[in-house]
């Protein structure tokens, strides 16, 4: 008859074994895993793999790029974006000391800025696709209420070389606000902007187009441009992107900002007719830029005016 201490012993020391089997296969497989996306890296970074030689055991060459290249590159590359929005911001401070708002650039470039109004929002990442595969830069004004929403395609945005504006928190008509609840209405926009790590806003839409001098006081107030439009080709009412797109077209000029909208409701005419507008506007020797950038090259006339008002924008 076996020992009832010696029995629980056993039973304890089969547990340890086990255990120490399952962190072992664990550990095997995280080291599995590591070396299959080293070989990843390798295969996708330029360096060169043998699978014959990891299956005998030989050491395969290790990425070219090394970490310190890595880390090398990226600050460069942000020292770059850093140099490019000094310059963008110059140039909006050059505008906003000639008028406190712009609806048309200057003529001297074939250089045209595609906006959108009323995102983020579920089609946002569609258009920024779109966007990047037409190597296409574009200006988004966006909700303060829908960021919490919907930040990682803004900040895609950013990280890809748009440029983002204020649209208000909450869209209201800024010319029947009193000054404070107007302020609010651009203040706190712009704190949610910085809670979602966006950089802050240069440039300002008010909501269907309507300002007065108090929206224009209080937006140059907080450094930001207020940024109007000159083509309008209704997408918030489209019903065919061929249709769309020969509206921008008949409008269209070089200095032009046109309108169109990611947010504020069903968007997939706008997303199916985006391709379409690129690739008609490459063809007639446009380069589709951000509004900042659009100031560079083009600066703006002196002289702007006023813009109808439009139900959504």
């Amino acid at each position: 008859m076996s020992d009832p201490a010696n029995s629980r012993l056993t039973v304890s020391q089969a547990a340890h074994h086990r255990r120490r089997r399952r962190v072992a296969g664990a550990a095997v497989a995280v080291a599995a895993a590591a070396l299959l996306a080293v070989v990843a890296v390798s295969a996708g970074s330029g360096g060169s793999w043998n699978p014959a030689a990891l299956r005998d055991g030989v050491k395969t060459e290790l990425p070219r790029l090394r970490l310190e290249e890595q880390a090398r590159r990226a600050s460069a590359a942000l020292a770059r974006q850093q140099r490019a929005r000094t310059l963008e911001n110059a140039a909006i401070a050059r505008t906003l000391k000639a008028t406190p708002f712009v609806r048309m650039a200057g003529s001297q470039t074939r250089s045209v800025a595609l906006t959108f109004d009323d995102g983020p929002g579920p089609f946002t990442q569609r258009i920024l696709d779109t966007l990047k595969r037409y190597d296409a830069q574009a200006t988004f004004f966006t909700l303060g209420f829908q960021l919490g929403q919907f930040p990682l395609p803004l900040q895609r945005a950013v990280a890809e070389g748009h440029a983002i504006g204020d649209h208000t928190w909450n869209h209201k008509d800024l010319t029947k606000l009193g000054p404070r609840a107007a302020t609010e209405e651009l203040s706190d926009q712009a704190a949610e902007m910085q809670r979602v790590g966006l950089p802050r806003a240069r440039l300002f839409r008010p909501p269907y187009g309507a300002f007065d001098k108090q929206a224009l006081r209080i937006a140059r107030r907080e450094g930001m441009l207020t940024v109007l439009w000159s083509v309008d080709p209704g997408d918030y009412a489209a019903k065919q992107p061929k249709a769309l797109r020969d509206a921008v077209l008949a409008n269209v000029r070089p200095g032009s900002i046109v309108l169109m909208h990611d947010g504020g409701g069903d968007r997939d005419v706008t997303a199916r007719a985006l391709p379409l507008i690129l690739r008609a506007l490459k063809q007639r020797g446009y380069r589709m830029v951000t509004v900042p950038q659009l100031l560079m090259a083009n600066p703006a006339p002196a002289h702007q005016d006023r813009v109808k008002r439009t139900p959504v924008a």
